[in-house]
């Protein structure tokens, strides 16, 4: 028999397939976390792939201590078969070379939203003060001839037309602010949430959608405000790092969650500390 090409991933069959996915990958990483540190847990429940599932540890010698120790092990009544993967894991993949992970490609793509929006506000931006400056310019001209029609205007001249704007915008924006407020208030309120920092500085709610709207249960992800403690076990943060809160429906949707995604490298330097929010 061809000796195994050791992995930091392994291969796991002849599982219960009745336990339900996050059950089975909570219950799982209780089984494996201690021989060494566990970074990804991936249970099969789609046709072909049910009774499996993949371990992937952070070090090599976990692994196969794990694989040695708990392979016959009775697991929801059934003895575990174990094997190296024979393939790395994408979250193996994710910390060697983070731009070879689909969890990048979903960050890439959601960068490229960010920056289609972003252009189209800044023309949108253009228009809008172009107009102004021509509603502005030629006192009595077809501009301010519009804005008298409109009752924008308080006499002929047109000097008090943009006043009435100005309080209308800031009565806008403070609408705004009291909706964020509550949003923020509502998130708190519901759901349980996972507390992530040590994200880079261009890193957003939309990136962070991107990789957290895989799992099962995700609501939403919002920065944190700057008076939010963080938990010790969070290491150091980089210069410069953000921290974020993402809210999932329950708590062990929010686990199953946690897991996979905690130490993960957005770039090369910056791991990312993920915990349970108390």
């Amino acid at each position: 028999m061809a000796l195994q090409t050791p992995s930091l991933s392994l291969y796991i069959t002849n599982i219960e397939s009745k336990v339900k996915k996050p059950e089975l990958r909570s219950q799982l990483y209780a089984l494996f976390t201690p021989y060494g540190r566990v970074i990804d847990v991936t249970a099969k429940k789609h046709d072909g792939g049910r009774g499996q599932a993949f371990v992937t540890f952070d070090d090599q010698a976990s692994a196969t201590s794990a694989m040695r120790g708990l392979t016959g092990e009775s697991f929801y009544g059934k003895p575990l078969s174990i094997t190296y993967s024979k393939k790395p894991s994408n979250a193996t993949l994710s910390r060697l070379d983070p731009s070879a992970s689909r969890d990048a490609a979903a960050i890439k793509a959601a960068k490229l939203v960010v920056s289609r929006a972003q252009g189209e506000y800044e023309q949108l931006e253009k228009e809008r003060e172009d107009e102004e400056a021509g509603r502005g310019g030629g006192g009595g001209g077809a501009g301010a001839k519009r804005d008298l029609e409109d009752g924008e205007g308080g006499d002929a001249s047109g000097r008090n037309t943009k006043k009435p704007k100005v309080e209308e915008d800031e009565a806008m924006e403070i609408e705004m602010d009291e909706d964020e407020d509550e949003g923020a208030a509502a998130s708190s309120s519901g759901g349980v949430a996972l507390l992530c920092s040590n994200l880079p500085p261009e890193c957003n709610e939309m990136v962070l959608s991107a990789l957290f709207g895989q799992y099962a249960g995700f609501t939403k992800a919002s920065p944190l405000s700057s008076s939010t403690s963080l938990p010790s076990s969070h290491s150091k943060q980089n210069p410069g790092a953000k921290s974020f809160r993402v809210t999932f429906g329950s708590k062990a949707e929010a686990e199953a969650a946690l897991q996979p995604t905690k130490g993960y490298l957005m770039q090369p330097g910056w791991e990312m500390n993920v915990s349970l929010e108390s």
